[in-house]
């Protein structure tokens, strides 16, 4: 039994016991009416008081749980996609390697030619974190091919190493073959033209994205100019 339960319960008897035995003692009574209103008070502000801790519990734990699904959403299966540009693009059937069965977006996007002749090789490949192959392959590694296979030039091997290939260059700037990072230089990929960029993405694998759109907006970091 709780303490306040306990008080209010032995107060009561106490004050019938005054009145049964005839005592008047007006201190007694007015200290007994005191100490009962307090703890009845007491009592009503411990339970306001769970109340609410209940409450901020339960909010903080859906407010977690919500930024752990946005984040999830964010970070994994956001990965911008023109889904209002993209037309369907049946790839090629033959070959042993798996390819994600997208919306992919036409190649006819690229206006650099060299560069859609690597995509059209290579889309649809999955996204793998250290995959330099077709049956996986990361952003880096993919901009270190994309750029040997098109230009002829090498690229180091990571996205640390690449943030700072050539020259900073302003987002207004971009022209085709430029380096576009997102997320505080942790995800890379090509510009295309028109706004667009060319890379591996975690989601759809590799892909074309727009910078128009809200993710890749908001996660831009920087461009850089390599040839």
């Amino acid at each position: 039994m709780s303490s306040p339960y306990f008080f209010e319960i032995s107060l009561t008897k106490l004050h019938k016991n005054s009145i049964k035995t005839g005592e008047h003692n007006d201190f007694l009574i007015k200290s007994d009416q005191f100490i009962f209103i307090f703890f009845y008070y007491l009592k009503a502000m411990l339970k306001k008081i769970l109340i609410i801790v209940g409450l901020a519990v339960l909010t903080t734990a859906c407010s977690n749980n919500s930024g752990q699904a946005q984040n999830g959403m964010i970070s994994e299966s956001d990965d911008a996609e023109l889904t209002g540009l993209i037309a369907g693009l049946d790839g090629k059937k033959g070959g042993v390697y798996p390819k994600l069965r997208t919306n992919r977006p036409k190649s006819g996007l690229i206006g650099d030619k060299a560069l859609a002749q690597v995509y059209n090789e290579w889309v649809g490949t999955r996204y793998r974190m250290g995959g330099t192959s077709k049956h996986g392959i990361d952003c880096s590694a993919f901009m270190q091919t994309a750029f040997l296979d098109a230009y002829g030039m090498e690229l180091p091997r990571s996205t640390s190493e690449q943030r700072y290939l050539g020259r900073q260059i302003q987002k207004h700037e971009l022209r085709k073959g430029d380096l576009v990072f997102f997320r505080r230089n942790n995800h890379v990929g090509v510009y295309i033209g028109n706004n667009q960029f060319m890379h591996a993405s975690t989601s759809q694998g590799v892909t074309i994205s727009s910078l128009d759109e809200d993710y890749w907006s908001r996660t831009y970091t920087q461009s850089r100019r390599v040839m």
